[in-house]
């Protein structure tokens, strides 16, 4: 752990109080049931900012995780968090809040922690810790020293007052949709198959070219979640066909992860995989359905308001080190596309052993 300091106000903006710094250090392993006491009475806090998945990170990869924390003064209470974590890719390792697509704000009991908290996370940058800091926030920035991009947006379904309203609140050729996918005896169960779904989305991931994060991340995933995760699936003759890694936090039900197996799109399995997560929102007696990220225009944005659903941005904000130009997508380059064709003619196996070792880059 490196030593707590008391960051300075060089990179907090013009709207900062004069006041006594806070003081910045990082999350000792001994407080993590701290850290989500604090998390649980944000009332902007997300799935992604409970203290598991720090512990998911450091152990499924090896990642330095330097959570901070602000305080008043050494040992004193919690007033604000931000998660972080390095991502070590070759030649551009960079600093983020949230892991595959996740996102959070900055929580803080006053703008002045917040303001705080990112620049002691801008500080790592200037001592050369990455090349570059990039938060995903859905509010603004606390810091008028970041450089905002908006590259993605989350979907969010406001459910009904019970199952039926919820129901009727689709459009009609949703709810057909779902229908004709019951008609084709695809079984839906709460079963927590963490086997069974990772095999349907390592099929599609290997035919996407992307590298899969490996089942013993998953396994992490929903042991460190514990009571708050669970995984859905659809089976069709006994196999299961598609599936959701699903979990919740005060009155959101987030979907991490979700995928099905081309062979079942015919029979609209996603249709129905979507309608039995929302069922389940509603047994937990949660009242709103997270679909989670999708870069804008993008095919999956697009299924998403199918189910109308309210889109949010998700502010990118970056602060790089001189010279350095992050790249947030890099898809549509020669490299990315050499590598994606390369990686989709991988051996399923060799992309199940090679897959994790790249993930742990592209978090």
């Amino acid at each position: 752990m490196v030593a707590a300091t008391s960051v300075q106000n060089a990179y907090i903006g013009d709207d900062a109080r004069p006041r006594l710094a806070p003081f910045i250090e990082e999350l000792a392993a001994v407080e993590s049931t701290a850290w989500d006491a604090f998390i649980l009475r944000q009332p902007n806090a997300t799935l992604y900012h409970l203290h598991a998945w720090r512990t998911i990170a450091q152990r499924a990869y090896g990642l330095d995780a330097p959570f901070l924390v602000a305080r008043d003064a050494p040992g004193g209470v919690l007033r604000g968090v931000l998660p972080v974590f390095r991502i070590p890719r070759p030649f551009a390792p960079y600093l983020t809040n949230g892991l595959f697509g996740s996102y959070g704000d900055v929580l803080a009991d006053d703008p002045h922690y917040a303001r705080a908290l990112v620049s002691a996370a801008m500080q790592r940058i200037d001592r050369g810790e990455a090349d570059y800091l990039h938060l995903k926030v859905l509010t603004d920035a606390p810091s008028s020293a970041l450089e905002r991009n908006d590259v993605w947006v989350t979907a969010r379904l406001a459910l009904g007052p019970n199952e039926e309203a919820t129901w009727q609140n689709l459009a009609s050729a949703m709810r057909t949709k779902i229908r004709h996918a019951r008609k084709a005896d695809l079984v839906a169960t709460r079963d927590g198959d963490v086997d069974g779904f990772y095999d349907v989305l390592s099929e599609n991931m290997l035919r996407k070219g992307s590298p899969i994060y490996g089942l013993r991340f998953f396994r992490r995933l929903v042991e460190e979640l514990g009571l708050r995760a669970n995984v859905i699936t659809l089976r069709q003759n006994g196999r299961v066909v598609s599936g959701a890694l699903v979990a919740w936090l005060n009155d959101v039900m987030y979907v991490p992860f979700a995928s099905s197996r081309p062979a079942v799109f015919p029979l609209k399995a996603n249709q129905l995989l979507w309608w039995e997560i929302a069922r389940y929102a509603h047994a937990l007696g949660l009242g709103t359905l997270d679909f989670g990220s999708s870069m804008r225009e993008s095919s999956g944005l697009e299924f998403k308001k199918l189910w109308r659903t309210r889109v949010e941005p998700i502010g990118s904000y970056l602060y790089a080190r001189p010279g350095v130009r992050p790249v947030l997508v890099p898809a549509g380059s020669a490299v990315a596309r050499f590598t994606v064709n390369a990686w989709s003619h991988l051996p399923p196996t060799w992309a199940e052993a090679l897959g994790p070792r790249v993930a742990r880059w592209i978090a």
